[in-house]
């Protein structure tokens, strides 16, 4: 692969597929409501014209997209009218991601993206090749190589399909009960919610008065119930659609070096995380999840840049965490379920119960004072002290000499795993109302994606904060005075 290549032409349907993709409810909203203006059919050329440019562009672009592997390093020139060159040294390749993408299933391609140390993963990604063009790819930018991380040497492999040692596959039942109890109809409700708001011109009272004559009975309040159920069921059924989409087939193998996750029904991922990389582990309980005792397992792996949405790696869609000892013995060894054996003090407990509300305590006055109705508002009060409550019952903390685990709660309850290795900062925050009770918070930082992501806990005893610090330096896991005397 000394002379440079270009892509398949399909990476010129991809551009398309992707710009309607990413803008498909806005074409959706200004179709409806364009069509329906003066000068309707001109908007309707405008869009043609549009998708048309997109295309032709999607043309050039891949003319003048050019790659090769020479010199030791991949390089890729690209750009219309600016011509930008990129070099990725081996060296500096962690991993390479392959997917198979609607477009290139249809022309039997696969997209690759090789993400660095420090490099940007849009300016290294090919988005149309054939298997055989992306496995000879790997192959040369896995050649013998040897790749220093944070003071350590590690190796890389030749180019040789690894053996599998294990594997891991999510059962129907599982991917049915992950879609059912999936979160992410509330973010969608509230899109579809603010997207309402946006059709004014096509919601008139002419056509309300049109709705509640055709159907007897309805009047304003059970309109407005009837939409908000709508929203909700559109939005369950595009978050059931979603999980089913996003993780049918989904797979974990073991191999020596890495993990290799497979998912997807109709865009098929296929994603490799060596073990080198590995820097914490999230186990993420939800509120529809917790019950069922079940969640969602994300990896946190550093070194290459990632977009933020995806800094966090799905491990495992679906898991029970009776199960968790049994995968982690399996797939990631130096970690494992710990019994939390610190707890905030019970002199916290009004701390958690006060925090989820002094934002309503102080909107309520006003919005008493400027509507009639704000005192409601004081309602929220309940659910407020409720989640305080909870925050307080499910934080917790765990060190050994391998690994710190955390267990804190936003919304969803979340057990953060932590190499002790892999820890970058250990922050201690103490505010003079904590002060006075001998009272302090702690982050823990761990790389990921280029940057770090952080688990923290309030209400801490301090001395538990300082025992902490004192085990990120040597490792022990003692009370600190018992430390020093040592």
């Amino acid at each position: 692969m000394s002379e440079f290549r270009r892509q398949h032409w399909a990476a010129a349907v991809d551009r398309l597929f992707t710009a309607v993709r990413q803008n498909f409810v806005t074409f959706l909203i200004l179709i409806f409501v364009g069509t329906r203006q003066a000068g309707g059919d001109y908007f309707v050329y405008v869009l043609i014209g549009t998708m048309a440019l997109t295309f032709f562009s999607g043309i050039a672009g891949w003319y003048r997209f050019q790659f090769r592997v020479a010199d030791g390093e991949l390089q890729i020139k690209k750009g219309i009218f600016v011509r930008k060159k990129v070099y990725m040294a081996k060296e500096r390749i962690q991993v390479i991601d392959v997917t198979e993408g609607l477009v290139q299933r249809v022309f039997g391609l696969v997209k690759v993206e090789v993400k660095t140390a420090g490099g940007g993963t849009e300016s290294a990604t090919i988005n149309a090749m054939t298997f055989e063009e992306a496995e000879e790819l790997k192959r040369e930018l896995r050649a013998n190589t040897s790749v220093k991380i944070e003071g350590e040497v590690f190796e890389k492999g030749i180019g040789i399909e690894e053996e599998f040692l294990d594997e891991w596959k999510i059962s129907t039942k599982e991917l049915v009960l992950a879609a059912f109890t999936s979160g992410n109809f509330g973010l969608i409700a509230s899109i579809l919610g603010a997207l309402s708001g946006q059709l004014d011109a096509v919601i008139t009272d002419e056509a309300i008065d049109y709705i509640q004559g055709a159907l007897p009975g309805l009047n304003n309040f059970t309109l407005i119930v009837t939409v908000v159920i709508a929203i909700l069921v559109i939005s369950w059924t595009f978050s059931f659609l979603g999980v089913i989409f996003n993780y049918s087939d989904f797979s974990v193998k073991k191999t020596e070096k890495e993990l290799l996750i497979r998912s997807g029904l109709i865009e098929r991922k296929h994603i490799t995380i060596p073990f080198d990389r590995i820097q914490a582990v999230r186990f993420v309980e939800g509120i529809l999840r917790q019950p069922l005792g079940c969640g969602m397992l994300y990896v946190e792996s550093a070194g290459f840049e990632q977009k933020v949405k995806e800094r966090s790696i799905v491990l495992v869609p679906f898991i029970s965490s009776a199960k968790m000892n049994d995968f982690f013995d399996r797939f990631l060894a130096d970690f494992h379920i710990p019994e939390l054996d610190i707890h905030p003090p019970k002199r916290a407990f009004f701390r958690y119960l006060r925090r989820p509300s002094h934002l309503l305590l102080l909107t309520i006055p006003v919005a008493w004072y400027f509507w009639e109705y704000g005192w409601l508002m004081s309602f929220l009060l309940i659910p407020a002290t409720i989640l305080g409550w909870l925050r307080y019952q499910d934080a917790g903390l765990y060190f050994d000499s391998k690994m710190i685990a955390m267990q804190f709660r936003n919304f969803n309850r979340k057990t953060a795993f932590i190499r002790r290795k892999r820890v970058q900062v250990i922050e201690e925050t103490v505010n003079p109302f904590q002060e006075r009770k001998s009272l302090s918070s702690v982050a823990v930082t761990a790389a990921s994606g280029a940057k770090g992501i952080e688990f923290s806990i309030n209400d801490l005893e301090k001395k538990d904060v300082a025992e902490i610090r004192n085990w990120l330096l040597t490792g022990n896991h003692m009370p600190l005075q018992d430390a020093e005397a040592g």
